[in-house]
């Protein structure tokens, strides 16, 4: 019994043992951080379209920027709650996410500190427009944080072995999903899908008419070397399961349309042969297996599938009301070949010839 001369005795803390190496790999945080950021992509298309069709937007705090930032927030909470967890059983900071993760988190800060600056540019400098909210500088910074916690899954999944099928791989798929879906939407003056009626209009004469070819051209081009910088990367990786590509496709191309829905109402067509074009392409997978180490067959595939990609959507543009294409046969069939070359210049990327032991 202590007396009043003694003192009590406080039992002393153990300090918390720190944990070396990194968490487990969870398969419940991958799922999360797509459904998440495909909430973050839903609200950037929102608004997006916002920015589009709305004229003389006037201020930061619109309906389209609470979606936008809505979807970021519930990605944010979700990396910031697995790292908190992880330090407090004992991982150290720069190693408390998952492997794949930790840019994920930096990205969440970037996005983070790219919105306050947003907030600032919009009240000083005033509301973007059309193309020019492309290119503004906070925007851009925005654009960096979100490539970074989208791609998390991709992360994630690259390093670790014996992933096949869809129950494995639909993260990864997803996240190249969303991925390509980001380049789409800040590269959509240069996209056929948001621009469908352009190549459905009037033959253009005089001097407009060069403008308006090339680029009417670019909108076939630059989308074709996005699609097969991401698509050749993932069969580099895996053999994908079948309607991986269906689903890359089909998704970009239904986002991309609606964004500028009121210009290209009446082409829905082009979303079906997105679809049908993504069939294609994974029976050209399966059929095929193109991979790095098969070099014919994978330069092959690289020129078969934008080639008959656009094909079909310049077919469904034509379909949409019969007018067909105010291309001449040159063109429609020449624009859709050089797609083709594009993927196979980006497969030689990939899987470069072998360069010969130079004798001294």
């Amino acid at each position: 019994m202590a007396t009043a001369n003694q003192p009590l005795s406080v039992p002393k803390t153990q300090p918390r043992k720190r944990v070396e190496g990194y968490p487990a790999d969870s398969r419940w945080l991958d799922i999360l951080s797509v459904l998440t950021s495909a909430a973050f992509i839903v609200g950037l298309f929102v608004d997006g379209w916002a920015h589009n069709t709305v004229p003389q937007l006037e201020s930061f705090f619109t309906p389209w920027h609470a979606v936008l930032y809505g979807g970021y927030f519930s990605v944010a909470i979700l990396m910031s709650v697995t790292q908190y967890r992880n330090v407090g059983k004992g991982y150290a900071w720069s190693k408390a996410m998952p492997r794949g993760y930790m840019l994920s988190l930096f990205g969440v800060g970037l996005f983070f500190l790219g919105g306050g600056g947003d907030m600032l540019w919009h009240e000083t400098f005033g509301i973007e427009q059309n193309l020019e909210a492309l290119f503004s500088p906070t925007h851009l910074l925005l654009a960096t944080g979100a490539f970074l916690f989208i791609t998390g899954p991709l992360r994630a999944a690259w390093g670790r072995g014996g992933l096949h099928g869809w129950r494995d791989l639909f993260p990864a798929i997803m996240s190249v999903t969303l991925l390509f879906t980001l380049f789409t939407f800040f590269t959509q003056y240069a996209n056929i899908f948001s621009n469908a009626g352009v190549m459905n209009m009037p033959e253009p004469f005089g001097s407009t008419r060069y403008f308006t070819e090339v680029t009417s051209v670019v909108y076939i081009l630059v989308p074709a070397g996005l699609m097969m910088g991401i698509l050749l990367l993932l069969v580099r990786r895996w053999q994908l399961p079948f309607g991986a590509a269906t689903l890359m496709f089909t998704v970009n191309a239904f986002l991309m349309y609606l964004m500028r829905i009121d210009f290209n109402e009446g082409y829905y067509p082009v979303i079906g042969a997105a679809f049908i074009g993504g069939l294609v392409t994974d029976i050209l997978i399966a059929r095929l297996r193109p991979s790095v180490t098969r070099h014919t067959v994978l330069r092959l595939f690289a020129f078969l599938v934008p080639f008959i990609y656009f094909l079909l959507v310049l077919g469904a543009i034509v379909l949409s009301n019969g007018r067909g294409l105010w291309w001449a046969i040159h063109s429609w069939l020449g624009v859709p070949f050089v797609a083709g070359a594009i993927g196979v210049g980006l497969s030689f990327l990939l899987v470069p010839p072998p360069i010969p032991i130079e004798e001294n």
